[in-house]
């Protein structure tokens, strides 16, 4: 049986492999629906939000400078991603909806999923596993990325 000192370094290993392959395929997916990775990310973040976001909260949860985060609105805008509106408690503010069709239709193909390898990929290494083993690595994903200090 593994000891947890060994146990910690091999999920190190595997998370450095399994995020290095992560960013490649978002840079090729992001590549394929004419934006760069960043931009891809950004939209995530709206699309993941409850609530509409406005830009500073945008640049919060990225980390971007500011200057920075308009830039990237104004990409993702310019190419059907997002839309800005009034916010309809503050008019003096601006928020951003998510327009997740676009990212459908702008997919490798006809209203594909660019992600739709990555599911299926997902797919076939969960028939490996029981549900309860699958939440057992849904509880950990969890506890890495709710760290107290993320916004």
């Amino acid at each position: 049986m593994s000891s947890k000192d060994e146990v910690t370094r091999r999920l190190l290993e595997l998370t450095q492999v399994f995020i290095g392959d992560a960013v490649l395929t978002n840079e090729r997916i992001a590549r394929s629906l004419g934006l760069n990775v960043v931009d891809l990310q950004a939209f995530g973040v709206i699309v993941r939000a409850a609530t509409p976001l406005t830009a500073g909260e945008l640049s919060q949860r990225t980390e971007l400078p500011t200057s920075s985060t308009t830039r990237v609105i104004d990409r993702l805008e310019s190419r059907g991603f997002v839309r800005r509106s009034a916010d309809p408690d503050d008019r003096r503010r601006v928020v951003l909806h998510a327009v997740p069709e676009a990212f459908a239709v702008m997919g490798t193909g006809e209203n594909e999923d660019p992600y739709a390898e990555v599911t299926a990929r997902v797919k076939r290494a969960h028939e490996a596993f029981t549900v309860a083993e699958l939440e057992t690595v849904a509880r950990y994903l969890s506890a890495m990325v709710e760290e107290p200090d993320r916004p």
